[in-house]
């Protein structure tokens, strides 16, 4: 592997560690499990629909090994991205963003607006896929919105949220 061998080298993971541990404390498991589960499965689709960072793909160069190949389901494609997964959890265990998710057009672009500011684009997405990518965020605050009813119902939010 080029680069640092130690993730302690990447400042961002670090942080990122830390703000899901306070998550888990402050918004509870079953809630921050959710958004992680939807979290995680919409940065892989992301990244599949063209969706770049440029600090994501800075991490992943400087974690790769030295011919710079990273195969599909190495560890090293999940820590690049680790820092956007948690930054996705905090906005949808958030109660006022989650909201604004689910509202209509005008409290919508509110939550929209804040996702890229949070998450900014390194590029242009094509028409597909930002018709995808607002049905994705809606979709994602409704399942994450049924494991939070669940969580306060004291009822853990299994498999049957994926059905939503």
């Amino acid at each position: 592997m080029s680069g640092p061998t130690s993730l302690t080298e990447f400042p961002d993971i670090v942080d990122a560690q830390r703000r899901h541990y306070r998550l888990l404390r402050r918004r509870g498991n079953l809630l921050v499990d959710a958004c992680y589960q939807y979290g995680s499965a919409f940065w892989h689709s992301m990244f599949q629909r063209g969706y770049r960072l440029s600090d994501r793909a800075e991490r992943l160069r400087q974690l790769s090994p030295a011919n710079g190949r990273v195969r599909p389901f190495d560890p090293r494609r999940y820590v690049a991205v680790y820092p956007e997964i948690v930054e996705t959890i905090s906005l949808y265990a958030s109660p006022h963003w989650r909201k604004l998710a689910l509202a209509d057009d005008a409290k919508f672009e509110r939550f929209k607006a804040e996702f890229n500011r949070r998450l900014p684009q390194e590029r242009a997405l094509r028409t597909t896929t930002r018709e995808w990518l607002l049905t994705e965020l809606r979709r994602i605050a409704v399942r994450v919105e049924a494991a939070a009813e669940s969580s306060q119902r004291g009822r853990p939010a299994g498999a049957d949220l994926s059905s939503h």
